[in-house]
């Protein structure tokens, strides 16, 4: 790994700290999105607070990073590793981001955008399985996470290198681990929805 490969990795994880909800909620609300509703400064709690057209900056504000940091890395033309970790950077910027003192979002929107940006078959991949599984249950999140928990192996199915798929399974267990409070609450509560039911 040389010193451009380096430089375009610490880019990524920079760039994943500019949280879109974070700033905007403080432009336009004057408060830390942190402080209320889930605690998240994703695009669903700043929804919650700002309404339709907050949640849809957010959402497409941390997309778009996360495509940025994959599109630039290639236009600078780092090894193809770098581009894996850089992909892994942004995400985990978003989720520890050191200007907000490592509390930040969960990188559902952020892996999305660098999914799309790295091969749009992974972002097409991640939809349909969430599609599939809201199919079976309610609750798109946890739909969501199930995708991504498969997704490496459909990624190994459509021949993927073996450095992409590391990327992408450490990129679920991050995500899985940014989501474990939610997770914890669903899954502890489901047998006792099963009983009252």
């Amino acid at each position: 790994m040389v010193g451009k490969d380096i430089v375009c990795i610490a880019m990524a994880y920079l760039l994943g700290g500019v949280c879109t909800g974070y700033y905007l909620v403080r432009l336009l609300a004057q408060t830390d999105i942190r402080e209320q509703g889930s605690g998240g400064v994703g695009a669903r709690n700043v929804g919650r607070m700002l309404g339709w057209r907050g949640f849809v900056i957010t959402l497409l504000g941390d997309g778009l990073k996360g495509s940025a940091a994959i599109l630039l890395a290639r236009r600078f033309g780092i090894s193809e590793s770098a581009v894996c970790i850089a992909m892994v950077a942004v995400v985990a910027g978003h989720i520890w981001p050191v200007a907000l003192r490592f509390k930040g979002g969960r990188g559902i929107a952020t892996a999305l955008g660098a999914y799309l940006a790295y091969d749009y078959r992974l972002a097409l991949t991640l939809l349909l399985l969430t599609m599939a599984f809201s199919a079976f249950r309610k609750g798109f999140i946890l739909s969501g996470l199930g995708a991504f928990l498969l997704l490496p192996a459909f990624a190994l199915l459509l021949k993927f290198s073996g450095l992409a798929v590391a990327a992408l399974a450490l990129l679920s267990a991050i995500i899985l681990y940014a989501h474990r409070e939610r997770l914890r609450r669903e899954l502890c509560s489901e047998p006792i929805a099963q009983k009252e039911a």
